[in-house]
């Protein structure tokens, strides 16, 4: 399991480097521009993964409660970008790190709607991993509506067959 989940974990870098590449190409109207989605902008969107990831990766540390880092975010977008980038490695270096035994273990924490919550977290990860991608795929619509024409491929076999 520890493989697959370095594997996903480094998946999910190269996926959302790639994205980030586009939306650092575009101007501030079209990050900030309205398009009626789940997170209405580019940049609501890109952030929702951001704190998403964090949240988990304090729940793996056990923190609570835990902070949403684009909460009153006023920083750059390189900023961002650094920011989102690191958090990211924190998750595959945390999957690195791991033993077996860790990664099966339960850990418990707080849902804001389901209170008290416990999830093995091997199956915490995974969590983290598949709901980037469904945002991930979000963003490639909203790309689209904005304008943006090369927007790379962001599926986990493009990712492997650029690894060989």
């Amino acid at each position: 399991m520890k493989d697959l989940l370095l594997q996903y974990a480094m998946y999910n870098i190269w996926a959302n480097q790639r994205l980030l590449n586009v939306l650092g190409g575009l101007t501030e109207e079209q990050l900030d521009r309205d398009l009626g989605s789940s997170f209405p902008t580019l940049r609501r969107t890109v952030y929702h993964i951001w704190d998403v990831e964090s949240i988990w990766y304090q729940r793996l540390q056990l923190a609570s409660p835990v902070i949403r880092p684009a909460e009153g975010f006023t920083g750059t977008w390189p900023e961002f970008v650094q920011a989102f980038q690191r958090q990211s490695v924190m998750l595959k270096d945390f999957i690195a790190t791991a033993s077996d035994a860790r990664l099966a273990h339960t850990i418990e924490y707080h849902h804001p709607v389901r209170g008290i919550c416990k999830s093995a977290v091997q199956h915490a990860l995974l969590t983290v991993f598949s709901h980037s991608g469904f945002h991930r795929g979000q963003l490639v619509t909203m790309l689209r509506q904005v304008g943006a024409t090369k927007i790379p491929a962001t599926d986990f076999i493009e990712f492997t067959r650029s690894k060989k």
